[in-house]
């Protein structure tokens, strides 16, 4: 694959990523906290859609970065210094967003006493964001090596 084609294909999926997570914030979250608030926690609805959508900060950071590191592929500049911090951004991203994953289940068990399907889609969602953090954090060491390997090699003759 080219890497004009490879970086439109990944800024095609950045996209689609961000429209998947407008319809996930916008309309499936809310009608899940609205149809579990009309069981005994109708007072819990307005709270947990703003905490709810607060978790998408971390997203649409981590989105916008790897859209830079994509714009960067394009420029022939995949490994350089910027593509790495941007790596280890997308990681505290995924760490931020896990932590307040954890955050927001412990306090929907201490308030509600728990659901399993509720345990179950949390700890999905923790393992896969520790699973995008530790991805981020070694492909931003890699990167960094690269880059200084890339440096030391412009610097022959």
């Amino acid at each position: 694959m080219k890497r004009l084609a490879l970086v439109r294909t990944l800024k095609g999926v950045v996209i689609f990523l961000a429209v998947l997570a407008g319809i996930f914030y916008g309309y499936v979250f809310p009608q899940l906290i609205r149809d579990m608030g009309q069981v005994d926690f109708s007072w819990l609805v307005g709270p947990a859609t703003v905490a709810v959508s607060l978790s998408a900060i971390p997203i649409a950071v981590a989105l916008v970065l790897f859209w830079r590191i994509c714009t960067e592929i394009g420029k022939d500049n995949s490994f350089c210094h910027k593509n790495a911090w941007r790596l280890t951004g997308i990681g505290f991203c995924a760490l931020a967003d896990t932590a307040y994953c954890v955050v927001g289940t412990v306090t929907v068990f201490a308030v509600t006493g728990g659901h399993p399907g509720v345990f179950l889609a949390a700890a999905t969602a923790i393992f896969i964001g520790l699973a995008i953090a530790l991805a981020a954090f070694l492909l931003s060491h890699l990167v960094l090596k690269a880059a200084a390997l890339k440096d030391e090699n412009d610097l022959t003759i």
